[in-house]
């Protein structure tokens, strides 16, 4: 399911499990993105956000030492993101009721399942460079915004 609209993106994946970067980036590469970023703490993530400015974001719920909702509120702050529209997506367990409104107030673009299949990525990238090339200023293809 390779795209042009994809293979011109770049992702920052943050999250602090190699293997799961791993297979995220496996999954990216097969959707045709070429520009993947990754680390594996919140700390590293708006220094490697400054320096390679992806197009998205993909932050894992549960960092260990921090949330993704940390993340994405650092990301959200305007002192110090590079772009604080850029949308970002939170992957994280659907089961906890108290994400969606955690995601909602940090201000996530989108919450994906995790585990994550590649259609339900390449679909959520696709509605989200979409909407963001439609209306930069403002990203709501999930709804949460």
């Amino acid at each position: 399911m390779t795209t042009p609209a994809l293979s011109d993106a770049g992702i920052l994946l943050i999250d602090d499990s190699q293997a799961v970067r791993s297979v995220l980036s496996t999954l990216l590469r097969g959707l045709g993105v070429q520009r993947i970023y990754q680390c594996g703490e919140a700390d590293e993530a708006l220094v490697l956000a400054h320096t390679c400015r992806p197009d998205i974001v993909l932050v894992d719920y549960d960092l260990g030492a921090c949330s993704g909702l940390d993340v994405i509120r650092s990301f959200r702050d305007p002192q110090a993101s590079p772009d604080p529209d850029l949308p970002v997506l939170l992957l994280g367990p659907l089961e906890l009721p108290f994400l969606f409104e955690g995601a909602r107030e940090a201000g996530a673009s989108a919450i994906l399942p995790k585990p994550l299949n590649a259609n339900t990525l390449g679909q959520s990238l696709m509605t989200v460079l979409a909407a963001r090339r439609a209306r930069p200023e403002i990203l709501s293809a999930s709804g949460l915004h």
